[in-house]
Order: structure tokens, then C-alpha cells, then sequence
């Protein structure tokens, strides 16, 4: 009778488990998707700076992922810093993946909007599902294929609007769009190793605060930055730094703990579907027939390959 008591409670538990990693995933997801439309707001109402939004943003979300270490007691932040090859790996992890993730897709959101450049953005399902090929050492599985092949025409529709004589996205923007994709490839390849030694706060608070850093000297005027933020802006750019950056991230990697990373990234992929309603409801983006039918087999791809 006790035995049978305590494998109901042992189900019980792990079905709540399940029931809240996967409500952390579809969170980070969301969340995620909230960050592009909010900086698309910030972009629309005072034409601030890229590189300003980057640098604050990265900067303060750092700041907070490393103040809550420590609040935890986690030493792990400090004994990172001892480690010369887990610093190599972080640089590597902040220049080739943090760094041109953000700056590339920040600045395909001022090309075109929010929505698309996160489905683009998404195509980073691609390089690191063709990493995983060669580390494997086999070919694509069916699926797979079938994901590259949706996202390749769903690209494909969002350029060019289904005229191949004619492109409906900037290059500009569709260059940034491919740009974040291999930066967010990198931002999944390449903090493995370092990810399961020093934990995800550690990680990503020094590379956050590292890239902050660095975009600093290229914001052009910091005296005039912010000088069209009103109210509105400033609460905007509150919610992107806590909820869009830090929140995000800890639902994410909680989601990844307790389901998997299989399952979190395909839940995840609420990420695009998040920013393309929030454009239309907040912002006011019109999107053609073409661009929605681009947006569906893009977000189709990504749980084939993930």
C-alpha cells in the first residue's frame, strides 16, 4: 500500500514538473518574442540608436544575472574568471554569438519590423541542425530536409513577396535577418562546455555585460540618446531589459532543466508567433498574404529540425 502511495506521489511529481517546464519554455518563448516588438516600438517613437539600445540593454541584464548569483551564493560567476579556457570560450560565446546575434538583429529590426526579423532570425535552426550533422558524422534525416526545404521557400516568399523579379524585404534587412541567425546558431553551438560547468548565470551575465561594454564606444551620442524618450519609452525599455532579456532567459534555461532541450526548443518556437501578434496588435504592422504564408512554414520548420 505504501509502495503504491509513493509511486502515485512520484508520478504526480513528475507530471508537475513536466506541467511547469513546459509553461517556462512557452514563457521564454513569448518573452523572447516580446523583445523584438518592443525595441520595434522604441525604434518607431524615438528613433533611438541600435547600438545605444544594445549596449544599456546588454549592460543592465548582465548586471542582474550576476547580482543574482551572488544573492544565491553561487560562486561559480568568480571561478569562471580563474579558468583561462572556459574565458577563451566565453569570448568566443560573446563575439561570434552574442554580439552578432543582437547587433544583427537589432539592426534587421529597423530595416523592416519586429515579426520578420524574428522569422528570419529563426532560420538559425539551419547551421546548427548541419553542425550537428557533421558531429554526428551522418547525413540529414527526412524531416530535417523537409524543414530546410519550408524554410528555404518561406525565406524565399518574405524577400520577394512569391515575384522572384522583384524584393519585397530591404537586403539590408534580409542580410541583418541572416546575419542574427548565425549569430543565434552560435549563441547554441558554442556555450556547451561552459553552460554545464558555470551555470547559465554566469555565463551569460559576463557575456552580457562584455558586449554591453564593447557597444558602448560605438553609441554615437550619448548626450542626445535619449533625449525623444518620454514616459512610455522608458517603461518600454524597463519591460525589455527585465522581462525581454533576464526573465526570458531564466524561463528558458528552467524549461531546458526540467523537460529537456529537445522539447524546450520547440516550444519555444511561440517565439515568432509571439512577435508577429504583438506587431500586428501594438504596433500596427500589416503583413501581406505572402509574408504569413513565409512566417507558417518557417515556424513549421523549426520543430522538424529542432
Amino acid at each position: 500500500m505504501a509502495e503504491a502511495h509513493a509511486g502515485t506521489a512520484s508520478r504526480a511529481g513528475s507530471y508537475h514538473m513536466n506541467l511547469r517546464g513546459v509553461a517556462c519554455a512557452l514563457a521564454g518563448g513569448a518573452l523572447w518574442g516580446f523583445s523584438g516588438t518592443a525595441v520595434s516600438y522604441l525604434f518607431r517613437s524615438s528613433g533611438i540608436d541600435p547600438m545605444w539600445v544594445m549596449s544599456v540593454r546588454m549592460v543592465l541584464a548582465g548586471i542582474l544575472f550576476l547580482l543574482f548569483s551572488v544573492a544565491r551564493g553561487d560562486r561559480r560567476p568568480f571561478e569562471l574568471l580563474r579558468d583561462k579556457s572556459a574565458v577563451r570560450d566565453l569570448l568566443l560565446f560573446a563575439g561570434a554569438g552574442l554580439f552578432l546575434n543582437q547587433f544583427s538583429y537589432l539592426m534587421a529590426i529597423q530595416a523592416t519590423n519586429s515579426a520578420t526579423a524574428t522569422v528570419l532570425q529563426s532560420l538559425q535552426l539551419l547551421p546548427v541542425a548541419a553542425v550537428a550533422c557533421v558531429i554526428g558524422r551522418r547525413a540529414p534525416k527526412r524531416r530535417e530536409v523537409i524543414g530546410m526545404v519550408l524554410a528555404l521557400a518561406g525565406t524565399f516568399l518574405i524577400t520577394t513577396g512569391g515575384d522572384p523579379s522583384q524584393m519585397a524585404l530591404p537586403p539590408a534587412g534580409l542580410a541583418f535577418g541572416l546575419l542574427a541567425a548565425l549569430g543565434g546558431a552560435g549563441l547554441a553551438v558554442f556555450p556547451g562546455k561552459i553552460l554545464s560547468t558555470y551555470g547559465v548565470s554566469a555565463v551569460n551575465g559576463w557575456a552580457m555585460l562584455l558586449v554591453g561594454l564593447i557597444a558602448a564606444p560605438f553609441v554615437p551620442d550619448w548626450g542626445q540618446a535619449v533625449a525623444s524618450f518620454d514616459i512610455s519609452c522608458w517603461v518600454v525599455f524597463g519591460a525589455l531589459v527585465v522581462l525581454g532579456t533576464w526573465c526570458s532567459y531564466l524561463f528558458y534555461m528552467q524549461g531546458v532543466h526540467e523537460i529537456g532541450s529537445l522539447k524546450t526548443a520547440m516550444l519555444s518556437t511561440v517565439e515568432p508567433i509571439s512577435a508577429t501578434v504583438l506587431s500586428a496588435l501594438w504596433i500596427g504592422v500589416v503583413f501581406s498574404p505572402t509574408d504569413l504564408l513565409g512566417f507558417a512554414m518557417i515556424i513549421i520548420m523549426m520543430p522538424l529540425v529542432a
